[in-house]
């Protein structure tokens, strides 16, 4: 962690924002603030305003038990007598953002952001962007699903895009550790609540719009409104945007005020242009041309859409200066991130398994297109879909997966609180012969039998959380797990919330799956 943030008064905090405090209030010193009142320390201040279940105020006093020396909230929830001082502050909700900024000092102003959005590839390019920054001058840090914090020292993520004070926490954090450029997924719920406005960014970058979320935002123009939050409303120094796609033109004839903006894509009129001109199972080799330079560069990537990806990175990079020469090499660099189609298998007669994380119907017709275009065989696609989630689009993933793939495997994935029958339903609703595909409830057995009905040459496709679910599945603790891999207990720990890990302890996990399937694995091709 980093040092503590520095002592604040709330005068000094709620300066502009309320009218004359009392002086017990005035004067009252806090060392932190927090939204959540689980994660209250000592001496911080409680903000309470209205969540999604309660408002903040039902856990105010909870907050004070855990050491919670003042309550700022917005005046609209019951609050019983605290015995510490509490303060209205109006409109407090839209003022989060701001309130976070304050007390840690505006870190984004002392920090070079970039902030990716879009349906697909957020994941990716943020991280393709924080790994070149990181082997390029060893200060960069990342905020997003993978993790957040200094590279070489990422901590757990539990959300895409924290709240606002957290963020803010965070980006001080990143500061205290030496970090001075930061990639950070942005997502469209985290801009619609106004998670993201006193962030500073140098960057704004946008991959895609698909359906995706759509359980949280009704509609696709809801979502479109959300992403121009980032790209007009924040004012960033840069746009970097995908002109392939429809939201992205449109991006692009609206923003303004002095955002200088980059077009990529794979169509001729993108002022940064890429094109794959060979795929095998080994990778890629592109050619690319941008207002620096051009030239073909090789890359150690799966599937046609990281073309899309590395081009919005190495836009982002070049523009925040890195020089061309530097990008390029940077390009033949970059290696996925943990659970993006990691290759797996493949020699001595068995199948090569592919592990991916394909949450939309896009998505997952992106992964299965690219892997065709890799390998000769059958293509065997294992998934399942969430529960409590927009159900309309599990027919269509099931579509797809039967359309693209020769053989397809239906497991569960995480039903919360639905049926895990119904969800199977859903999915096989969505397929012309429901006859054809194996459906297996348990993941683990899923996947075991996926591997077991493939030959050499064919690749075998599943979703990186069933991955998540075989330690629990196989009933194997992280000790006997750390035992068996020869690594350290914190390793597991860390691989199971996301962190990166070096790609091996995946590959020798799998092994011990695959083991106990009867089958011995390859090496992981990216280490």
């Amino acid at each position: 962690g980093g040092l503590m943030a520095c002592p604040m008064s709330l005068q000094t905090l709620l300066e502009g924002w309320r009218d004359e405090l009392p002086p017990t209030v005035a004067e009252c010193v806090i060392t932190g603030l927090s939204l959540d009142s689980r994660r209250v320390g000592g001496g911080e201040a409680f903000v309470a305003v209205q969540g999604a279940r309660a408002h903040g105020t039902a856990f105010a006093q909870q907050a004070v038990q855990r050491g919670a020396v003042a309550v700022i909230h917005d005046g609209l929830g019951e609050l019983a007598d605290l015995g510490v001082p509490d303060v209205a502050v109006p409109e407090l909700g839209r003022r989060l953002s701001s309130l976070g900024a304050r007390f840690f000092h505006n870190p984004s102003e002392q920090l070079t952001v970039a902030g990716v959005t879009g349906t697909n590839g957020k994941t990716s390019t943020a991280h393709f962007i924080a790994q070149a920054w990181q082997r390029s001058s060893g200060d960069a840090g990342l905020i997003g699903t993978i993790g957040w914090g200094a590279m070489e020292a990422l901590n757990p993520a539990n959300m895409t895009t924290p709240d606002p004070i957290a963020l803010q926490r965070m980006l001080s954090d990143c500061i205290d550790q030496g970090v001075e450029k930061v990639a950070m997924e942005v997502s469209s719920h985290a801009l619609d609540q106004g998670r993201c406005d006193d962030v500073a960014f140098d960057a704004a970058v946008f991959t895609n719009l698909s359906r995706d979320h759509l359980d949280y935002h009704g509609t696709m123009e809801a979502y479109a409104a959300a992403k121009r939050r980032l790209f007009i409303d924040c004012h960033p120094r840069f746009a970097v945007v995908n002109q392939d796609d429809a939201l992205g033109k449109d991006l692009i004839a609206t923003i303004r005020n002095g955002t200088e903006v980059l077009s990529y894509g794979t169509n001729g009129s993108s002022e940064l242009r890429g094109a794959v001109l060979a795929m095998d199972s080994g990778g890629m080799t592109l050619r690319l041309a941008s207002p620096w330079g051009e030239g073909e560069v090789r890359s150690g990537l799966l599937g046609a859409f990281n073309l899309s990806n590395l081009l919005a990175a190495a836009g982002t990079l070049a523009l925040l200066g890195l020089s061309w020469n530097r990008v390029m090499q940077e390009i033949e660099l970059m290696h996925p991130v943990p659970g993006r189609m990691r290759c797996l298998g493949g020699e001595r007669s068995q199948p090569v398994v592919v592990i991916d994380y394909a949450h939309t119907p896009d998505a997952l017709r992106q992964a299965l297109t690219a892997l065709r275009a890799h390998l000769h065989g059958r293509l065997v696609c294992v998934f399942g879909c969430g529960g409590d989630r927009d159900a309309g689009k599990r027919p269509m993933m099931a579509a797809v997966a039967e359309e693209l793939a020769d053989q397809v495997v239906l497991t569960n994935d995480n039903p919360r609180n639905e049926d895990p029958a119904v969800i199977i339903a859903d999915l096989l609703e969505g397929m012309a012969r429901p006859e054809r595909a194996l459906v297996v409830e348990d993941r683990a057995t899923a996947i075991r039998q996926a591997i077991h009905a493939s030959r050499e040459g064919d690749i075998v496709l599943w979703d990186s959380d069933l991955i998540k679910a075989l330690r629990f599945q196989a009933g194997w603790s992280q000790t006997q797990l750390a035992e068996e891999l020869g690594v350290r207990q914190q390793t597991v720990s860390e691989w199971e919330t996301g962190v990166y890990q070096p790609s091996r302890h995946m590959c020798k996990f799998l092994m011990l799956i695959a083991e106990q399937a009867g089958f011995v694995y390859g090496v992981d091709k990216h280490t």
